[in-house]
């Protein structure tokens, strides 16, 4: 799993979440246009403007002091100050509500923000602190009344974890567990992120045939889905265990389609 793709999801599933109560008329029409505003522009790809608007949204819910609002626009600020390349800062923004110290927060915004941080543990190569991070969202997932909608995405951090430190059994057991309950959940995204990760602990453990097919049910989902960056993660995967399989010419095609796509995205900016 690519960690960026990861926190899309999360992003769609947080972005345009209203302050919950009586809020007075004007500050809640401006936290949610922030927040509308904020949204588009992440899924435009501009993520300074993303990051300008959620910050307003952030200004606005403390001045209400609204903890859950204030929980939402920090996971959200946290997603596109990774995108920037401000880890320090995104891990920052997340402090207050994994501290809780007022128990200000609810367990499902402490759930999505040490899921954030185990996102953002992998990404830094922290193997063991998306473990440790991972594991806490998932008590808490497990805990809640009927489970989690962002279970799919917790088991394939763990995955992923598992796959950096060589155990491709455990990840292919974690990313298969990731899988049907993204099916369940009819989380398209994760389902997909869960196959690609199954499909490279299969090339791992030596099934490159196997791996193959698992890429291209990730490759499908994500055409249908048309996340770019996710269609080029699926091709350089399809890539590598397609020569691991013995079939080059399949090999080049899908390094080809992948750079096709990686030379269009650097023309788009």
């Amino acid at each position: 799993m690519n960690h960026p793709r990861a926190v899309a999801g999360l992003l769609l599933l947080l972005a345009g979440c209203g302050a919950p109560g009586p809020v007075p008329p004007a500050a809640q029409a401006r936290l949610e246009d922030a927040n509308m505003r904020g949204a588009s522009q992440a899924r435009a790809g501009d993520n300074a403007g993303a990051a300008r608007r959620y910050e307003e949204a952030l200004r606005i819910a403390r001045t209400l002091d609204d903890a859950d609002a204030v929980a939402v626009n920090s996971i959200n600020l946290s997603i596109v100050y990774q995108r920037m390349g401000r880890d320090a800062d995104a891990r920052a923004i997340l402090a207050p509500i994994v501290a809780n110290e007022r128990n200000a927060y609810s367990a499902a915004r402490r759930m999505q923000a040490e899921l954030r941080l185990s996102i953002m543990a992998l990404a830094a190569r922290d193997t063991d602190g998306a473990t440790d991070w991972a594991k806490r969202a998932q008590e808490r997932c497990q805990a809640a009344a009927g489970g989690c909608a962002q279970l799919p995405a917790i088991l394939n951090v763990q995955a992923q974890a598992a796959l950096e430190t060589g155990q491709a059994a455990d990840a292919s057991n974690l990313a298969q567990a990731a899988a049907d309950r993204a099916k369940q959940l009819d989380d398209k995204s994760e389902m997909a992120n869960a196959l690609r990760l199954v499909g490279r602990a299969q090339r791992a453990l030596g099934d490159p045939n196997a791996a193959v097919e698992s890429l291209v049910k990730a490759w499908e989902i994500d055409r249908e889905l048309a996340d770019p960056r996710k269609l080029m993660a699926d091709l350089l995967e399809l890539a590598h265990a397609s020569l691991a399989a013995g079939n080059k010419q399949a090999a080049r095609d899908y390094q080809e389609r992948a750079t096709a796509i990686s030379r269009a995205l650097r023309e788009d900016k």
